[in-house]
This record gives structure tokens, C-alpha cells and sequence, in this order.
């Protein structure tokens, strides 16, 4: 089956750059997180609370300032084009994404060979990429529940208490763990099924990769770029 065109219109700089954040910061406060539950490395629990603790503020910083420029920038919203509309339009129901939501599932699960041409991210891309947003600022909140520095302010001591106390937030945060921890999975074999090597060079190296192009539009096919 031949594919869309991979252009750096579709994953503009700002949005890479706020993607390995969230990447490294994710692999950073896992690992720290796994450490501080079970301290059999005492010599570093400091560092690995301190890790933990900058981790989890810079990725709920980074997860608002994503929101806000995807409010803010262009981007391409499907592959194979560069013309752009605002970003935001990617993550929000779309004429190219029309009743694929059943064709992706059997894609994923082997039942079905070939994908249909889609918007920059499928139906159930959309879902996962619009929830997890609203599972870091949550994450983020338990964290500051727990921390000693703010557990005792208004809005956190709030929180603790309706949650039904330390001991169900510390349950809560840690459970939310192996959520971010099956989310990454999920992404990244979506991500190599669909996209392949093509993508992973425009996301890790920024070299784009021609085939065929995208009229946002018709919605439909306009040609094929073999220049890049």
C-alpha cells in the first residue's frame, strides 16, 4: 500500500521538542517513581525524589504550554500536505477521519492489511492524545498532594481529602503509573505500524520522506512527490 508523504509541516519544531519532553520527563519519573516505591537503593531516594519531583513540575509545564500552542501554531493536519491550519483542528473530529474509527481497530489487531488514508492522527490516535492531557494534569495533582511542600495548601489538602486520604493518593498515583507505562507502549506501536521508518526519520532526524500527497481540500488524493 503506498503511503503519505512525510513532511515537517505535519510535526512542527515546537511540537517535537515538547514531545521528547514529555518523553524523557515520562522515562525519568517512571524509573525515579519505581525507586521511591521500592527503596532498596536508599543511598539515592534524594536524588530520585529531587528527579521525580523537577520531572513531574516541567511535564505538567510542558503539557499547558503544548495545549496553548496547539491553539496558537499551524500545522499540516493530515499526511502528505503542506498546506496548515491551526493545530488544534488535528486533535477535534475531522471530514478525513469519517467513519474509520472500526477500519483502525481491525488495522491494529491484524484483521484488516491496510489502514485508510486518515487526518495526521487516526480516530483512536484523537481519543489517546485527547485524554492524556487531562491524565498528566491529574497525575500532576496527586503528585503535589503528596509532596510535602504543598501537600498542606488549600487545594491540594482539598483534593487529599476527598480522594479519601494519603494512603488512596499514594494508591492513585502509583496505579496512574502503569497507565503512562501501557500509553507508551500503545504509542509507539502505533506509531511504527503506521508510520515506519518514514516517520521515525522525521521525528528522530527531521528528513522527510515523499510519496503520495494529500489535498485537505477535497480530502482526497492529488499526486505523488518523489523530490524528497
Amino acid at each position: 500500500m503506498a503511503e503519505l508523504a512525510h513532511y515537517k509541516d505535519a510535526h512542527p519544531l515546537p511540537f517535537v521538542i515538547t514531545h521528547y519532553v514529555n518523553l524523557i520527563s515520562m522515562i525519568l519519573l517512571i524509573l525515579s517513581g519505581f525507586i521511591i516505591h521500592f527503596p532498596y537503593l536508599p543511598a539515592i531516594m534524594g536524588i530520585c525524589r529531587g528527579v521525580h519531583i523537577f520531572c513531574g513540575i516541567v511535564l505538567v509545564v510542558n503539557c499547558i504550554v503544548r495545549v496553548i500552542l496547539a491553539f496558537v501554531l499551524d500545522s499540516a493536519p493530515v499526511g502528505g500536505t503542506r498546506q496548515k491550519v491551526k493545530d488544534i483542528k488535528s486533535f477535534l473530529p475531522q471530514a478525513d477521519n469519517k467513519g474509520q474509527l472500526i477500519p483502525w481497530i481491525k488495522f491494529y489487531l491484524f484483521i484488516q492489511k491496510d489502514h485508510p488514508f486518515s487526518g495526521k492522527f487516526n480516530p483512536l490516535q484523537k481519543m489517546a492524545y485527547d485524554l492524556i492531557p487531562l491524565l498528566i494534569l491529574f497525575m500532576g495533582y496527586t503528585g503535589f498532594c503528596l509532596w510535602s511542600v504543598t501537600a498542606d495548601m488549600p487545594i491540594f489538602a482539598a483534593g487529599t481529602a476527598a480522594m479519601g486520604g494519603l494512603m488512596s493518593v499514594r494508591i492513585i498515583h502509583y496505579f496512574m503509573m502503569f497507565v503512562f507505562i501501557i500509553f507508551m507502549i500503545i504509542h509507539v506501536y502505533m506509531a511504527v505500524i503506521e508510520g515506519g521508518k518514514p516517520l521515525m526519520k522525521l521525528m528522530f532526524a527531521r528528513k522527510e520522506h515523499g510519496g503520495l500527497t494529500y489535498d485537505i481540500n477535497v480530502h482526497d488524493i492529488s499526486g505523488e512527490d518523489h523530490t524528497v
